[in-house]
């Protein structure tokens, strides 16, 4: 047990990748590392906020499994899914997505398969607070229903029906997981992402292929074999880039607003409004 203090606001945020953690890590004020459920994260503590970042890998599963021992073992008032996600719409690379909803794909690997209903809703406490936020550059800031998958959609076709058949603006492989955990927890639950491949782009690689038993092994094979795929794995490292500066611009200016009193204590009065 980490936090044990009371009459605090208690923060938890879950990345799936190491670059989308030192995203977060960078601008988390007096950040300290820190073991929970046997991850390694990073605290921050306030006079009235602490904050938890935890890095859970990548997909539906790992996020679920290390969301669930977290919310098992600590105390927290709200959980929060950020990272990168693939564009649905027309939005451009840096453009940071706040969710109102999220829905699960049901079936394993089938964009046509049904969706896990009813789709797990976003506090509108902390999307409204989040919407505040100005970003720099003049980068937009949207909100809308995103979508998780269990695959990387290598493909612009692929994104495009998903697009259609959902309704969201974005998707990813980790935020729907998370929502039911908290809401299975009786917490609230937000989404902050940044886009990082648009709707009309196809990956230069089947990333999907990392995610299986000795996948980097394979994966790296597969791109030091394939010349073709690196001028596109340049434009995704750059577009990530892109999308990391974003996602720090961001919480920098994220936590500069929880991390004082009045915005704590508006915030906890949304414990008493999770059913």
């Amino acid at each position: 047990m980490i936090w044990q203090e009371p009459f605090l606001t208690r923060i938890v945020i879950l990345t799936a990748t190491r670059v989308e953690f030192n995203a977060i890590g960078r601008v988390l004020p007096k950040g300290s590392s820190v073991k929970c459920v046997g991850h390694a994260g990073l605290e921050s503590r306030a006079e009235s906020t602490h904050v938890l970042v935890i890095q859970t890998g990548m997909g539906p599963d790992k996020a679920r499994s290390i969301a669930q021992k977290i919310l098992e073992s600590e105390v927290c008032d709200v959980v929060i899914s950020t990272g990168f996600a693939g564009a649905l719409n027309s939005s451009p690379i840096g453009s940071l997505v706040i969710g109102q909803e999220v829905l699960l794909l049901g079936q394993s690997g089938d964009l046509m398969s049904d969706f896990v209903l009813p789709p797990i809703k976003c506090h509108p406490d902390w999307v409204n607070a989040s919407l505040g936020i100005q970003l720099m550059d003049g980068y937009p800031l949207q909100s809308g229903r995103f979508v998780t998958t269990d695959q990387v959609l290598t493909q612009a076709s692929q994104k495009g029906i998903l697009g259609k058949r959902s309704g969201a603006v974005a998707v990813d492989m980790e935020s729907g997981a998370i929502g039911q955990v908290a809401k299975h927890h009786g917490l609230p639950f937000l989404i902050v992402r940044s886009i990082s491949d648009g709707i009309n782009e196809d990956l230069p690689v089947d990333f999907n292929i990392f995610l299986k038993p000795f996948g980097w092994v394979k994966g790296v094979a597969l791109v030091l074999s394939t010349p073709r795929c690196w001028k596109g794995l340049f434009r995704l490292y750059k577009n990530s880039n892109q999308a990391g500066i974003q996602l720090s611009s961001f919480f920098e200016k994220f936590f500069a607003i929880i991390f004082t009193p009045t915005f704590s204590m508006a915030i906890n009065k949304s414990r008493s409004e999770i059913s």
